[in-house]
Parts: C-alpha cells; sequence; structure tokens
C-alpha cells in the first residue's frame, strides 16, 4: 500500500486500542482523500479500466484524481482517456448519514460519454461503507458528516 493508505491504516489501529466508551473522531482531509485515490488508481488500474469498460463500454484510462469535501458533498474528479487524448471526468455526490452513508449522485460530467448519475450511487456509496464496517467491527459510529476540506466521522469505542 502506498504512504497515505498506510496513515490511514495506523489510524484505525491506534482507535483499536481506546479503551471501551471513550470517543473519538477520525478526520480525513480532501488533500489526504486525494493522495490516497492516486495510490489506489496506480494500484489498480486494470480493475478500474475493466470497471469503467463495464459502465462507459469504452476502456479508459483514468489518472490524476481529485476529491473536494463541501457541506454534505463530495466532488470527485480525474483525467480519464486513451493515450495522450485526455479530459477531465468530474462526479458530484450529496453524502448523508442516516445510520450508515446515504449517497445521492447528483450529477456526472464526461464528455463525449453518457453516464447516469444513478449508475454510479453504488460506487460511490460502496467504498464509504466499507470503510463503516472496518470501523463499526471496533467502534460506535455516532455521525459521518462532510464540511468544507475534510470528512469527520465521530464515534464511541466499543
Amino acid at each position: 500500500m502506498g504512504a497515505t493508505i498506510d496513515k490511514f491504516m495506523a489510524k484505525f489501529e491506534e482507535f483499536k486500542t481506546l479503551p471501551s466508551g471513550e470517543s473519538f473522531a477520525i478526520e480525513i482531509t480532501d488533500k489526504e482523500a486525494t493522495a490516497a485515490a492516486k495510490e489506489y488508481i496506480t494500484e489498480n488500474k486494470a480493475e478500474i479500466k475493466d470497471f469503467l469498460k463495464q459502465q462507459t463500454g469504452f476502456g479508459l484510462d483514468v489518472d490524476d484524481p481529485s476529491v473536494k469535501f463541501g457541506e454534505d458533498e463530495i466532488s470527485l474528479s480525474a483525467m480519464g482517456g486513451k493515450g495522450f487524448l485526455k479530459t477531465k471526468a468530474t462526479l458530484t455526490a450529496d453524502v448523508k448519514w442516516d445510520g450508515g452513508p446515504v449517497v445521492n449522485v447528483r450529477s456526472v460530467e464526461v464528455p463525449v460519454v453518457s453516464v447516469s448519475p444513478e449508475k454510479l450511487n453504488s460506487s460511490v456509496e460502496e467504498p464509504l461503507k466499507k470503510m463503516m464496517q472496518m470501523v463499526e467491527e471496533y467502534a460506535e459510529i455516532r455521525s459521518f458528516k462532510l464540511k468544507d476540506g475534510v470528512a469527520v466521522l465521530e464515534a464511541v469505542r466499543k
């Protein structure tokens, strides 16, 4: 794994050592999330290409991701295409907490290709759910909020 993902895992290991009943918060900045996305894309190029082919019908390369956290929303963008022919694609989703992450993709902008926002809801929601499941093994999640520049998970150690 890359350095940023290793840093997230170290944070996770740290809260696992807290005594039962202790409250804690995990914050991830959009800069950290962008660095983790870059590492993830580098490590999973083939799987990402296959996923995009299933979703769009095209085998596209993806690089230069960006993650931005706003008030209850996340914006993702990346460059995609073939060879030197690349264009920027963006996705914006509302993210709420209702006992678990609830994602509603509001917009998807991919030049030349038509992609339905609804088609991508689970693609955004699944990584959030996986992160929550890792935490819920050791803690009771009280809230998950997106604010300008940061995602904050608050929980109590089981």
